[in-house]
């Protein structure tokens, strides 16, 4: 039962109360005849039947309400004081007037209960059972949910220490075999100590006398260059004539019939420029890039006319043998053509005339001689 039912009964308590009082007092003058006349007795139980009946529905609608307010408990007081009022004033209009008795009885039926405004909900905002289901189910999927992911990391997190632990213990162990087997490593420094003594002075021996090798000549070549500076020129080209000196220049050889061409390439074919020396020349880089390979082996020259071509018996192999053997001039190009207009050119271009002469004076060149 609700707080808004237990307030309207005790409203109808105290109403009863106030009506037998008022019933006492009223109506002193009136004669006992009056009292026991059976059309009052069968209205005042009429009215009692109504009041209760009025008092069960009313208890009723008010424990069907789930949000009672301030506001409606002092409208449901304010309600129910006319009704007293009209109740006091319908037995005063009875002893008068009796025969509007049943008027009365009408009023107070059930039919006038004063009902409450409907007010309307968005079905967005609807909170039915099934949506009420739903939305606890929801809340505890998620619950359930939380709950498995915490223990995934519990276990996860035991695992983590348990290989920590493992890799510490596993540390610890090759820290304790690396010290137990430092004594056990063999090494040979104290061994033949004078046989690598000898090592080391021939060593050191060679390190010396190259360094006093390049020293010395060093000097030979600024004597050299002093002494070239000194010399004549005749005294220079006989001195180069007696004391040639070994070039790295190799002369040309003759190449043979229809040999491929390489080049030698643009790299590592100077000294290093840095003082580590990484990319400097090499000995291989001064080898002969000339010489034939493969094909080029075989002497061509004495094959037959027809086979003395690149790809012979090929597809798409070049027309021409090479250009030595073949007549390239244009003959339809102007230079060649003995037309008068050519020859006209000709005359105008320096060197074609016949001894040359005194190139002729302008006339201000003339009197300025003068």
């Amino acid at each position: 039962m609700s707080v808004t039912a237990g307030v309207s009964e005790a409203a109808l308590a105290t109403r009863a109360k106030l009506r037998g009082g008022i019933g006492q007092t009223k109506h002193d003058d009136l004669g006992v005849a009056r009292k026991d006349d059976p059309r009052l007795r069968r209205l005042a139980q009429t009215r009692a039947e109504n009041r209760e009946e009025v008092r069960a529905d009313h208890r009723r609608v008010r424990q069907a309400e789930i949000i009672s307010t301030e506001e409606e408990e002092a409208q449901e007081e304010a309600d129910l004081l006319p009704v007293e009022e009209e109740d006091e004033v319908e037995e005063e209009d009875e002893e008068e007037e009796e025969s509007e008795y049943e008027t009365d009885s009408e009023d107070d039926m059930p039919g006038n209960i004063t009902m409450i405004k409907p007010v309307f909900v968005p079905k967005a905002e609807r909170d039915t059972v099934a949506e009420r289901e739903r939305l606890e189910a929801e809340e505890q999927a998620l619950e359930e949910l939380a709950k498995r992911k915490l223990e995934m990391r519990k276990i996860e997190t035991k695992q983590i220490v348990v290989e920590e632990v493992r890799k510490d213990e596993e540390i610890r162990k090759n820290m304790l075999l690396q010290e137990a087997n430092i004594g056990d490593v063999e090494t040979d420094d104290e061994i033949n100590e004078a046989e690598e003594y000898e090592v080391w002075k021939t060593r050191e021996i060679a390190r010396i006398k190259r360094e006093r090798d390049a020293k010395e000549a060093m000097l030979r070549e600024r004597e050299e260059i002093e002494k070239l500076r000194n010399m004549t020129e005749q005294e220079r080209r006989e001195w180069e004539r007696k004391n040639p000196k070994a070039s790295s220049v190799q002369p040309k050889k003759k190449w043979n019939f229809m040999q491929k061409y390489y080049h030698k390439g643009a790299f590592f074919q100077a000294d290093p420029d840095d003082e580590a020396g990484s990319v400097g020349t090499d000995g291989i880089f001064q080898r002969d890039f000339s010489a034939p390979t493969g094909e080029d082996r075989l002497d061509k020259s004495i094959l037959p006319k027809v086979m003395q071509v690149k790809h012979f018996g090929r597809s798409g192999r070049t027309k021409w043998t090479h250009l030595v053997n073949e007549d390239t001039t244009d003959w339809s190009n102007p230079w060649t053509s003995n037309d008068p207009l050519r020859e006209k050119y000709n005359k105008k271009m320096a060197g074609m005339n016949g001894p040359i002469e005194k190139p002729k004076g302008s006339k201000k060149m003339k009197d300025w001689e003068t």
